[in-house]
Formats: C-alpha cells, sequence, structure tokens
C-alpha cells in the first residue's frame, strides 16, 4: 500500500508534455469562412484557428469565426448570435449554460466597432478528444478556464481583424464624404476668385489709363503696349480658373 501510496504521488508531480494534437481533424480557417460566408452572405467575416492546447491530458483545439451583416434571417439584429460545435456537430440546447455563450457575452465588442445592430454572428467550434459536457444529454459545455481562455482568445482575434477592416472602410467613406463637399463648393469658389481676378484686372487697367494720361506726348507707347500685355496675361489666367 505505500508503494502505491508513493507511485500515486510521484504521478502528480511528474509534468508531462502537453499532446500536439495531431491526432485532432479540425475544419480549418479555409473551410469555416467558406460555410459562414455560404450560409450566411456576411457583410464581412473573420476567421482565427488557435493552437492546440491540453485540458486534463487531452488536447483541444479552438476555431473560431465573428460576421457582421448579412441579409440571412438566422442571424437576427440587437443581439449576440452565437453558434456552438463540439467535434463539429451543432450544440442546439442548453446555449445559454454554455462556457462558449458566456464568454461571447462577457466580450465586450464595442472597443473592436463591432455593435450588435450590425447582424453580428458568433461560430466557435471546439475539437477534442474528449469534450467536457455538463451532465449525461451532452449539450452543453460546463465552466473550464481553459476552454474559456482558448475562445477568448480566438475571438479576440476574430474581433481585431474585423476592427480593421472597419477601420479602412470608415477612412473611405470619410474619404469620399470629404471629397463630396469639395466639390459642393467648388463652383461658387471658382466664381467668386473669378469676380476677384476680373476686378482686379480693371483696377489695374484703370491706374494703367491714369498714369498714360499724366505723360508728355509720345511717351504713350510704352504704357500701352505693357497694358496689352497685362491684358493679356489677365484673360489667359481668368479662362484657366
Amino acid at each position: 500500500e505505500k508503494q502505491i501510496l508513493r507511485l500515486h504521488n510521484l504521478m502528480h508531480q511528474v509534468r508531462f508534455g502537453d499532446p500536439d494534437g495531431k491526432c485532432l481533424s479540425p475544419a480549418g480557417e479555409y473551410n469555416l469562412r467558406l460555410g459562414v460566408m455560404k450560409e450566411l452572405n456576411p457583410d464581412m467575416v473573420a476567421t482565427f484557428q488557435g493552437d492546440a492546447k491540453a485540458l486534463e491530458g487531452n488536447a483541444f483545439i479552438v476555431e473560431a469565426a465573428v460576421s457582421i451583416g448579412g441579409k440571412d434571417n438566422t442571424v437576427e439584429q440587437n443581439q449576440l448570435n452565437v453558434f456552438r460545435f463540439a467535434n463539429r456537430i451543432p450544440l442546439l440546447f442548453e446555449q445559454g449554460n454554455d462556457v462558449i455563450t458566456r464568454t461571447a457575452q462577457a466580450m465586450k465588442w464595442n472597443k473592436y466597432k463591432i455593435f450588435l445592430e450590425q447582424r453580428v454572428g458568433v461560430f466557435v467550434s471546439i475539437v477534442s478528444t474528449k469534450i467536457p459536457f455538463k451532465g449525461t444529454s451532452k449539450e452543453y459545455i460546463g465552466e473550464c478556464d481553459e476552454i474559456s481562455s482558448a475562445v477568448q482568445h480566438a475571438l479576440n482575434q476574430c474581433a481585431l481583424q474585423l476592427k480593421s477592416k472597419l477601420s479602412i472602410k470608415e477612412n473611405a467613406k470619410a474619404h469620399e464624404e470629404k471629397k463630396k463637399s469639395l466639390f459642393r463648393y467648388i463652383p461658387d469658389v471658382s466664381s467668386a476668385v473669378f469676380a476677384v481676378l476680373k476686378n482686379a484686372a480693371a483696377a489695374a487697367d484703370a491706374i494703367t489709363e491714369g498714369e498714360d494720361s499724366n505723360k508728355p506726348p509720345g511717351s504713350g507707347s510704352n504704357g500701352m503696349v505693357n497694358r496689352k500685355k497685362r491684358g493679356a496675361s489677365d484673360i489667359e489666367l481668368l479662362q484657366k480658373v
């Protein structure tokens, strides 16, 4: 009995390496993205597949996708639509008790510029040799720090991708609005500049004529030539405006 007890204590002290997850068959980011786009046709979608982790000696991989927009009624507005999968099998019941739903609802989506009015869909798939279901019905995954941390990391990565895309879209929209505003005021500005230049040219001609009238006879030819040159340059400038 002493040897068995000693062996038991030694087994708890020894640190075994985590499994590498080669035995698992995740769907992959490509297939996950393709499935979301095919079924929901969203405006934007981001996917992420985490590294293999271990839970009680069993390897597991978390895959996630977050979609925005779309016209499919499956994803409703003003709420977080969570879709859960365990070893590629959808979990349809006990959604409120699932660790995936609780982790997704605890995230602050606003800081990623993601709002529930945009039809937000959250897809999380957990692949493992042993899914820690709660209860005999196997309809939801109970609270687990390792899985909750992995799900949160995957959703954060998806949200960061969407934040970058949304920022680019907002900057492009702001640039277009600024461009439209400039085009709206160009006719008025050009008319005002034309009137200013026209008045300036008329005032310059009046000054030149006054100078020519004050000069003695025989010396007005140079003034006439200068006035013609100035008038030609003013006309060319006004035509450009």
